[in-house]
């Protein structure tokens, strides 16, 4: 009688230990994240060069960020990123610029009377950085910024930053990153420029009113992006020509229907 207790224990143990591997093996799948993927480049178009990085297509977990995202796209040693009290920013990415005639330079002159030009303001400096196309190069206001199909501002009207979750973008979102020495008004955006004058600590005093685009003509390219990504012929006609509408600042000769065709043709 005794090894017959001992049995049906053994047994109702075994039971017991089925049905709780039953109820855990479905909670292990849940915990395990998604995934999201995204599209990323990164474009120096005011300067009339190459991209710094071709379209491509990132697969990551949803809880990594943008600035992973960006990481994964161009390589850890590629991009320079330092953490601030506004969060994650990216200051440079790695990178050898030569020498270009900036075709903005008088209309942002005189909209700052100069200032974002001058090498004589010890805290607004002028940096030349070897290797790299960082913050502040050029002028005293460069910098990139990027936009997510085509918009800086998520559907409830906040800003994304380096720190946004993948989770909180669109399926599919294109991360564009561009260089401007406009805050932005030189990509074809408006912008909150210096007004001419600085405080008392050194500083540019800036404008409290957007400085509009200095073109109109910007498109939105996010679906050009994506399908150039995703295309495996880099050396085709069809993908040399979609990446000499992506290289086009102004996109003056292309309507929005023009480059969606162009894309479609991929």
């Amino acid at each position: 009688m005794k090894i017959k207790r001992s049995g049906k224990k053994v047994f109702a143990l075994l039971c017991s230990l089925i049905m709780i591997f039953a109820f855990a093996v479905p909670n292990f799948a849940a915990n395990e994240s998604a995934t999201k993927t995204v599209y990323v480049d990164v474009e120096k178009n005011i300067t009339g060069q190459d991209l710094i990085q071709e379209p491509v297509k990132v697969v990551l977990d949803e809880n990594k960020t943008i600035a992973d995202a960006t990481k994964e796209a161009v390589g850890v040693y590629n991009v320079r990123i330092r953490g601030t009290q506004y969060g994650t920013y990216i200051e440079a990415f790695k990178d050898d610029t030569p020498d270009f005639q900036y075709p903005f330079k008088e209309i942002l002159s005189e909209l700052t009377k100069g200032i974002v030009f001058r090498t004589d303001i010890p805290n607004q400096p002028i940096v030349n950085e070897e290797g790299w196309l960082a913050e502040k190069e050029y002028d005293g206001i460069s910098g990139w910024m990027f936009t997510v199909n085509n918009t800086m501002v998520d559907d409830n009207g906040i800003y994304y930053t380096g720190d946004t979750k993948l989770s909180d973008l669109p399926d599919n979102a294109v991360i564009r990153w561009e260089y401007s020495m406009a805050v932005g008004c030189d990509l074809g955006l408006e912008g909150y420029l210096p007004d001419g004058t600085l405080n008392e600590w050194g500083y540019y005093n800036w404008n409290t009113e957007p400085t509009p685009p200095f073109f109109s003509t910007r498109v939105d390219k996010s679906h050009l992006i994506r399908k150039m990504a995703d295309h495996e012929n880099k050396n085709s006609a069809e993908y040399l020509d979609a990446m000499e509408v992506l290289r086009d600042l102004t996109t003056e000769g292309y309507t929005q229907a023009d480059v969606d065709e162009i894309a479609d043709s991929l």
